[in-house]
């Protein structure tokens, strides 16, 4: 009879603790997404969708190994096109360089991790690349996604077409934007194999912005410029990485013109940092397409102004993106392939699409080195001067690598990828 009373009595606690209206259940945002606004050694912004009923903006964070919990309150703006939900955002700074933090929203909320950058420029950065993401189907999307979060990089580049929210509809009930499809696949799918969330760093693309349309302005992409800190209202800008790497993110005439404005704020910031060893660009459509055609308005127009300053300045690698395919080119040099000086462009933007196009053949095309239609992103590793890059595929097959060392890049197809 006791035991009979002791099971009942065990059986009560353990169903009024997991029942009870008394007992909190933790918070979970909707969609939380890391990305940058500043050095990413000692900073870390974090975003998170809520409904309309969950103002606050508190966070709180803890670095690995302590007990006390920081708080941080940010700010919040209503989701555009009158969504019911709230973008809300919070720049951590004096952060620890190299380290783990705990974060979560609220005292009571899910606990999630991240790590800042380290400033040891001797160890390795890793770091993956890819655009026009969620394409088609959400299970292509979070397949492709498993496949990239497996490679445990540091942080994704994303190289725009990042939703296509005015052309698809969403999987998720009509209240849903196919953008919060995008974010929740995101912050389930993209998790380092140590459980970290991976920051993402974003150009804008033609499906960005409304009715897929170039030569707009940034009120033409509501939700691009709500949803992500970086690069903010401009459209472009530059993240840098001690005085070791730069990364500059520009906008192939989407909602700023490739000429004007923004080739002269692009002068100015390589030439202010020539003497920093790696330099990347990314943008959107191609210089040197994969697909499209080679003389097409905003590809001709990026080779005439940008091209000579990615050459003047000391640019060693650009991504590309746009034509649903995977491409490498030659080095090149002024209009001829140099493998001395030349500029490796790699691309070209099948992260998730259902059906990759078929690209030119390089035996055909003078520029072009390897290409394939495949979807792909491309795991880039830089450590001292060397700069590695791996094309795989949704599959987790490598489709390309190539090693480039001050330029000089060297080809070696191996068959997958080694842990």
């Amino acid at each position: 009879m006791n035991k009979v009373k002791s099971f009942f009595f065990i059986y009560l606690i353990i169903y009024i603790t997991f029942h009870s209206p008394l007992v909190a259940a933790e918070f979970d945002p909707i969609a939380v997404y890391l990305t940058w606004k500043g050095n990413p050694e000692t900073t870390m912004t974090i975003c998170w969708i809520t409904n309309l009923d969950s103002e606050s903006d508190t966070v709180e964070y803890q670095r690995k190994g302590e007990i006390q919990w920081n708080s941080v309150i940010g700010s919040h703006i209503h989701m555009p096109d009158q969504y019911p939900f709230w973008i809300h955002s919070v720049q951590l700074i004096g952060l620890k360089p190299d380290s783990e933090y705990n974060f979560r929203v609220t005292s009571n909320g899910v606990k999630y991790k991240f790590r800042t950058l380290s400033d040891d420029w001797t160890k390795p950065i890793r770091f993956v690349v890819g655009g026009d993401v969620y394409h088609d189907g959400l299970d292509i999307l979070q397949k492709m996604n498993r496949q990239v979060a497996k490679l445990d990089p540091m942080f994704a580049i994303v190289g725009g077409d990042i939703a296509y929210n005015d052309e698809k509809p969403s999987a998720l009930p009509k209240l849903m934007p196919r953008w919060l499809d995008w974010l929740i696949a995101w912050k389930n799918q993209m998790v380092a194999p140590d459980g970290r969330l991976i920051p993402m760093i974003p150009a804008i693309g033609n499906h960005d912005v409304k009715k897929g349309k170039n030569n707009k302005k940034p009120t033409d992409a509501p939700f691009f410029y709500s949803l992500f800190p970086f690069p903010g209202s401009q459209g472009f800008n530059v993240l840098d990485f001690g005085n070791f790497m730069s990364l500059v993110i520009l906008d192939s005439g989407h909602t700023n013109p490739v000429i004007g404005v923004q080739d002269k704020w692009l002068s100015k910031t390589l030439e202010h940092r020539q003497q920093i060893q790696h330099k990347f660009v990314v943008y959107h459509v191609g210089a040197y397409p994969s697909v499209r055609p080679f003389d097409g308005k905003t590809n001709a127009e990026i080779r005439k102004s940008w091209v000579p300053l990615f050459e003047k300045f000391g640019v060693n690698t650009v991504f590309e993106h746009h034509d649903h395919a995977y491409k490498r080119t030659w080095p090149i040099h002024k209009g001829q392939v140099n493998f001395k000086e030349g500029i490796l462009y790699l691309g070209d933007g099948a992260w998730a699409v259902e059906k990759p196009r078929i690209p030119k053949k390089p035996e055909n095309t003078w520029y072009l080195a390897k290409t394939k239609s495949s979807r792909n992103v491309i795991l880039a590793t830089v450590h001292g001067n060397e700069r590695h890059f791996i094309a795989i595929d949704d599959t987790g097959q490598i489709i390309d690598e190539v090693l480039s060392k001050n330029n000089k890049p060297s080809d070696a197809l191996i068959p997958a990828l080694k842990n």
